[in-house]
């Protein structure tokens, strides 16, 4: 949905460099100079910075900020009750026991295929072939947790979890048995936060430092502009407007990269399903989309 949209980011990127262009040649080569030289600085050191803070800020601040609100989500809800409607749900036509359910999750060792021979044990006939019940068994441990996460966090750390957990189902296995305890979830939620959570978490913090330090070294940058343009007496000739124009193009590049991290960020603080900014759409796009990947993999 809102694919059709592709092309608006082409012309975002096309209109950026445009403008950049048309003013760096109309105010001079100095201003231009100055302004790339510090666009470029601003990005470098914003790029460098950010990494380094967002760890830190997560490690000290929202990890245990969001361990706490996944294991509220995770005793409001029964993961095995969950579990037990989307196996009866899948029309196999089966009634799951809960203790029979809890033990084999509980075990920790070879619970999918436990699940399957149990699932195919309860009316004593084969229920699917293997392959295919697995898959159908990733996608409700993907669904579930996706479901349990979005209720405090993130759409997108929901979307991100539920991937990795299709990815990677043997690394869920180890989940399971966390719950074991009736008394407490917080081990299940600590490995929720730290095996699904994390990184989404971070790039979000990354992208908000660094949006915050693109605008205030942006701010000086135009100061020193403007300071600069008062001792432009350079007559204007073909070759400045030229090498003006080819530095134009330079901040351009610069200002795209800008506003990628800032649609980044949206996306990220959002979700993949938005309307506008989507994953789909974006990947449609002929120049956009290299500097979307760029940010989303910094």
């Amino acid at each position: 949905m809102g694919a059709q949209f592709w092309w608006f980011y082409d012309v975002i990127v096309a209109a950026a460099i445009l403008v950049c262009m048309f003013i760096t040649i109309k105010r001079g080569i100095m201003k231009a100079a100055v302004s790339f030289v510090g666009f470029a600085l601003a990005l470098v050191v914003a790029f460098s910075l950010s990494s380094s803070l967002s760890d830190s800020l997560y490690s000290m601040a929202v990890r245990k900020s969001n361990i706490k609100k996944m294991d509220q989500s995770l005793e409001e809800d029964d993961y095995m009750d969950s579990l037990a409607r989307y196996i009866e749900n899948l029309g196999y036509n089966v009634s799951v026991d809960r203790g029979q359910l809890e033990n084999i999750c509980f075990s920790g060792e070879d619970i999918d295929t436990k699940l399957y021979t149990y699932v195919n044990n309860i009316n004593g006939r084969k229920v699917d072939e293997e392959s295919a019940f697995l898959n159908k068994l990733y996608e409700g441990y993907a669904s579930i947790i996706s479901g349990v996460i979005s209720k405090q966090l993130s759409q997108y750390s929901a979307e991100y979890a539920a991937e990795m957990i299709r990815t990677n189902p043997g690394q869920f296995s180890r989940f399971m048995p966390l719950l074991k305890d009736p008394d407490t979830k917080r081990p299940a939620a600590e490995f929720i936060v730290d095996n699904y959570l994390a990184k989404p978490y971070i790039s979000q913090i990354k992208l908000i430092v660094l949006i915050m330090m693109l605008i205030f070294f942006v701010i000086i940058t135009i100061f020193i502009e403007t300071a600069a343009g008062k001792n432009n007496h350079m007559e204007p000739s073909i070759i400045t407007h030229t090498i003006s124009g080819l530095i134009g193009l330079l901040k351009g590049v610069v200002v795209v990269v800008i506003i990628t991290v800032m649609i980044r960020l949206y996306v990220v603080l959002g979700s993949n399903k938005m309307l506008f900014f989507n994953h789909e759409a974006i990947e449609k796009t002929w120049v956009f989309k290299y500097f979307y990947n760029f940010i989303k993999d910094m």
